[in-house]
């Protein structure tokens, strides 16, 4: 009962959030002109919620008690949707509130729907190969759950890797194309996280559990590519 309240309570919020940043980019990719006071607010109304669906997601699935995985500082996907929506409120923030600054002129070439979509697309091609390569061999892809092997086929033999580097390479595409640089730039912090506190935990608990084999594996794969 508790846990399904939780997650009427979850998904309520995200909707929200998401009816909300559809609204905006309908507006911010499209020709209606709209008050910037209120542009700022419905851009408030987006990403609030997101960083609390976010919060509480973490406070309530993270793994309370350590067990036999990786010391990952939280979900993947949260890092990625946190830095994502950090760098969208920063955007606007500045655009609409502060204006502080301007992004110079020659960043524009990255404001581009084709190139952007493009990027998505790579993306989520390689999120899938990589989910489909777990479920062939029963593992799971979260990194808080425990490992039985190493897993060193298919995609996984040219890059250590490929789902932080899709979820990289998703951030930089969205930003794209959405039009808001600093998705972008914010890119630069998802990739910091990623590294230091799932990929190098990761790493430690895999060299940890298996040893020589991962260190070998280590030696014939490279982290991203």
């Amino acid at each position: 009962m508790f846990n399904s309240i939780i997650n009427i309570m979850l998904y309520s919020i995200l909707s929200y959030s998401l009816i909300n940043y559809f609204n905006f980019f309908v507006w911010y990719l499209g020709d209606d002109q709209m008050i910037i006071e209120n542009a700022f607010r419905l851009s408030l109304h987006s990403s609030l919620p997101m960083f609390m669906f976010l919060f509480l997601t973490h406070i309530f699935y993270y793994p309370k008690v350590r067990k036999n995985h990786a010391l990952v500082i939280s979900f993947p996907p949260i890092i990625l949707l946190f830095f994502i929506n950090l760098g969208f409120i920063t955007s606007t923030s500045n655009l609409y509130y502060f204006q502080l600054y301007q992004i110079p002129k020659f960043f524009d070439v990255f404001r581009s729907f084709e190139l952007g979509l493009t990027l998505i697309i790579i993306s989520l091609a390689i999120l899938i190969i990589s989910l489909n390569t777990f479920k062939k061999v029963n593992e799971n892809p979260v990194p808080t759950s425990s490992t039985t092997i190493i897993i060193d086929q298919n995609i996984y033999k040219y890059t250590r890797n490929p789902m932080y580097l899709a979820m990289l390479i998703l951030q930089v595409g969205i930003g794209m194309m959405l039009s808001i640089i600093h998705i972008i730039f914010f890119t630069v912090f998802t990739y910091i996280v990623l590294k230091y506190y799932v990929i190098i935990p990761e790493e430690i608990y895999l060299e940890k559990n298996f040893k020589l084999k991962y260190l070998d594996y280590k030696k014939l794969v490279n982290r991203w590519f």
